[in-house]
């Protein structure tokens, strides 16, 4: 392997080696299947709570994105590994096609097999997974610098529409009705045409590099299984799913916290985590986020801002729709309609700050505007979510946390792939993808925790008629069915339980602010040339030759 090649990563599209009209057709292929993926997404977030309801799991919501994010984390190394040994265009073909397996096997399932539904959520992690850090890496890989932060918000702008147009589907798609299956027909062939708009010039650009001489190494086996750090991921599997799952599920075993089985899940993540470390420190030369990204501080300080501001989103919304439903006595469309004020106002000053950053070229103000901004919002989402508050309170908190939350987020993504060698700017990716997984479990988590421990004492506390337990933590229908005064000592015992949320939220904003002080000035005007000068290293260079002299493993 030659040095160029091994500074470029084996299948990385550089941008010198096709033609701008293939460049314009791969970028046009990005934006559509992220229009679509958006109108996806959209459409199931408002139509799941409903499907959760059908499968009477309603307190357990939480467990299903902890185990999608999960598998995430354990599997955003291999599909950036794969893209760098056997093409963007193959990874993206094996992420598409369990993309498309997942809807299928969700929409086969029925309201008494919540083990297959589970299953298709697997596969649906898999895929989703794969083709978030994979378009991010061929967005890096085609996108200066300097114009970066406008491609990744204009890739996410699809959902500034979406969000209104599935809007119109939630309410007959959720109708008594209508058969639920059929939701995911819909996606499942929404998902086929993403995959092919992507796909085909996808390989129309990797064949054009191919021509020039720029074929796949054969690799074996074992050399995939130690680039893609195989026991390290097995080992940070174990660590989530041993720590986190029992949060949620606690409740569900005898004896609640005192069940020997919690306490054994537990100790196991602990010791998984404890041989996480020593493995990644002392025993693989391939870590699943190497050191020397942790020791730069604007790529530690910029991680860690997107950490916090996803762990605090995934912790304060993953009961809130279920809450606005019993809460204010409305469908589940018009719930979810009361929560577009975050999703559009993210999406809308992510934009902004795209260009902002081109304009005035620095990252690090819009990191710190957007993390007070976002503890400002989530401050006022305390008493906004109270079941006595407006509406329109609770549409000004989110739009305020949203605000915030876009353009820190954008603007710390971008810093990230700013201060780091062209070799690891794939890593970064990954690395950022991973840590939101890991932050969106453990906030999933934390919520579930809460939400099943504390609501039940919540409930035993305000509620004075009789009521099955139950009932009214899984089932909305149940809840507004019941009695007055006992429905609104219901409400009010949701109501406490989503404050404590709020606060949890709210107090981790002061972790963002630590990790926002480490960020320095980056120079967005930088070309890839220049940036590879001043974040080279001389253990980048040396892992270099060091790979040059294995050839195959």
């Amino acid at each position: 392997m030659s040095h160029d090649d091994a500074e470029q990563g084996t299948q990385a599209l550089d941008r010198t080696k096709f033609s701008t009209k293939l460049y314009y057709w791969l970028l046009a292929g990005i934006l559509i299947q992220a229009f679509i993926y958006s109108f996806e997404v959209n459409l199931m977030y408002g139509c799941l709570p409903y499907v959760m309801n059908l499968f009477s799991v309603t307190s357990l919501t939480a467990i299903m994105p902890v185990i999608l994010q999960i598998v995430s984390a354990a599997l955003v190394p291999f599909f950036t590994k794969v893209s760098d040994v056997i093409g963007r265009f193959e990874s993206y073909t094996i992420a598409m096609v369990s993309y498309v397996l997942g809807y299928i096997i969700q929409g086969t399932s029925n309201v008494n097999n919540f083990g297959q539904f589970a299953a298709g959520q697997f596969f649906f992690a898999v895929g989703t997974t794969g083709m978030q850090t994979l378009t991010q890496v061929l967005i890096a890989d085609t996108t200066p610098l300097i114009n970066r932060g406008l491609v990744f918000a204009t890739w996410d702008m699809g959902s500034a529409i979406n969000i209104w147009t599935t809007q119109l589907l939630i309410a007959p798609l959720t109708s008594p009705t209508f058969n639920w299956h059929y939701i995911y027909v819909i996606v499942a062939c929404l998902a086929t045409v993403g995959a092919i708009v992507v796909l085909v010039p996808l390989f129309a650009v990797q064949r054009a590099i191919r021509k020039g001489g720029h074929a796949p190494q054969r690799r074996s086996l074992g050399w995939f299984l130690h680039e893609f750090d195989t026991i390290g991921a097995l080992l940070l599997t174990a660590t989530l799913s041993l720590i986190l799952l029992p949060i949620i599920l606690a409740r569900t075993y005898d004896d609640n916290w005192k069940n020997p089985v919690i306490y054994g899940c537990l100790i196991g993540g602990i010791i998984s985590l404890i041989l996480l470390v020593v493995w990644e420190a002392k025993f693989t030369d391939r870590p699943i986020m190497p050191m020397r990204i942790w020791m730069q501080r604007t790529c530690f300080g910029g991680l860690f801002v997107q950490f916090v501001l996803t762990m605090m989103a995934s912790s304060n919304w993953a009961y809130f729709t279920s809450y606005l439903v019993v809460s204010r006595d409305i469908s589940f469309d018009q719930a979810i309609l009361l929560e577009r004020g975050y999703q559009m106002a993210y999406l809308v000053f992510a934009l902004g700050t795209g260009y902002a950053m081109k304009r005035f070229n620095t990252s690090r103000p819009f990191v710190w505007v957007g993390i007070v901004l976002a503890t400002l919002g989530t401050g006022l989402m305390i008493p906004a979510r109270q079941p006595t508050s407006s509406d329109a309170f609770v549409v000004i908190s989110q739009t305020i946390v949203g605000a915030g939350g876009g353009m820190a987020a954008l603007a710390a993504s971008v810093s990230v792939t700013g201060v780091v060698h062209r070799r690891d700017i794939a890593i970064v990716i990954g690395a950022t993808q991973i840590l939101s997984s890991i932050a969106s479990a453990i906030g999933s988590a934390l919520a579930g925790g809460v939400w099943t421990q504390l609501l039940p004492k919540e409930l035993a506390e305000h509620v004075t008629g009789e009521y099955d337990l139950d009932m009214a933590m899984n089932r909305v229908d149940y809840v507004a069915a019941l009695p007055e005064p006992t429905k609104s000592q219901v409400i009010t015992a949701y109501g406490d339980s989503q404050m404590v949320l709020s606060i949890i939220s709210c107090a981790m904003a002061v972790l963002a602010c630590a990790a926002a002080f480490m960020m320095q000035h980056v120079d967005l005007l930088q070309s890839q040339e220049e940036q590879d000068k001043v974040y080279g290293g001389e253990d980048q260079e040396s892992e270099t030759a060091s790979e040059e002299l294995k050839g195959t493993y």
